[in-house]
């Protein structure tokens, strides 16, 4: 089963030895990954380590894309009302092109209330509705910026006058843009706006549980995308694969992906949980691109 790709998420709390991570990132691109992401978080309810010992995702990223020269740089995801939608396209327009094209926009509408109380221009977490609003109202802001030379916006939550972006990001018309969005509201902006959809497992509301629940939303995307007039096979369908830390279950990870490949995934960033330590890593990473990349490329 050729034409899938890899990426890696590595964890998102610092290595003690910043050259090593240096290291790691050059080894993953030798060892033939697509893409390094990471979560954009400054607090997570995360028991497996300090849940506010975050790197921030955007300078990290532009760190990376200095120590490669072609592995792919992206985040899952930037959520967009944690964030001033015209300051986090001018972060990510820069990175681009520092990088010289290799961003790839993970946005989300975001889930948990401290880092949007801490963190967020408003200091409060919105509803549901309101945050999935200023999602796609958001979206409009940073396409603007990014494909229009002077920008004037009056939206609901966010307004622009005259507003300039420069300089614009490398790639044309823009950098690809995957939703993380798993709801029905979220689905139907990621069809009408974004090059591509991130998924996961997780038994919690609107999450993928099973092979077939991920089959019926493929569909629904699709369907979504001819509705708005988009072609599909233009569209990137991404997976978040989970792997534990003993790889006892390559094989099974193995058959996972063989199985969502033919229900329309393209691409799997993987994972390892829970976070490994740094020294742990480098083998980690080595073993999965050895025994299993092989079998999809």
């Amino acid at each position: 089963m050729s034409g899938v790709r890899f990426g890696i998420n590595p964890t998102p709390h610092p290595w003690p030895d910043v050259k090593r991570f240096a290291e790691w990132c050059v080894r993953v691109e030798d060892l033939g990954y697509d893409g390094i992401f990471l979560p954009d978080h400054y607090d997570l309810p995360a028991p497996s380590f300090p849940s506010n010992e975050l790197l921030d995702a955007w300078t990290t990223l532009s760190y990376i894309s200095a120590k490669t020269s072609s592995v792919r740089v992206g985040c899952m995801v930037s959520p967009i009302p944690r964030w001033i939608p015209s300051q986090l396209a001018k972060i990510i327009a820069t990175v681009d092109f520092l990088s010289e094209g290799r961003v790839i926009a993970g946005f989300g509408v975001g889930f948990y209330p401290p880092e949007f109380i801490n963190y967020s221009p408003t200091a409060s977490f919105d509803d549901d509705r309101t945050r999935i609003e200023k999602f796609e109202e958001g979206i409009q802001v940073i396409l603007k910026l990014w494909t229009e030379d002077n920008v004037n916006f009056n939206g609901k939550y966010y307004r622009l006058s005259n507003a300039t972006l420069l300089p614009k990001p490398k790639q044309k018309p823009h950098p690809p843009m995957w939703s993380g969005g798993m709801g029905p509201r979220s689905l139907k902006i990621t069809a009408k706006y974004f090059d591509g959809w991130i998924a996961h497992r997780a038994p919690s509301p609107h999450r993928v549980v099973s092979l077939e629940d991920y089959e019926s939303r493929v569909k629904m995307v699709r369907d979504l995308l001819r509705g708005y007039g988009r072609d599909p096979t233009k569209f990137t369908f991404v997976f978040l694969l989970m792997i534990g830390l003993d790889l006892k279950d390559l094989g099974e990870s193995v058959k996972f992906i063989e199985d969502h490949a033919r229900a329309g995934c393209q691409y799997f960033i993987v994972e390892f949980t829970p976070p490994p330590p740094p020294q742990k890593y480098m083998e980690l990473s080595e073993r999965f691109a050895r025994e299993v990349i092989p079998s999809f490329t």
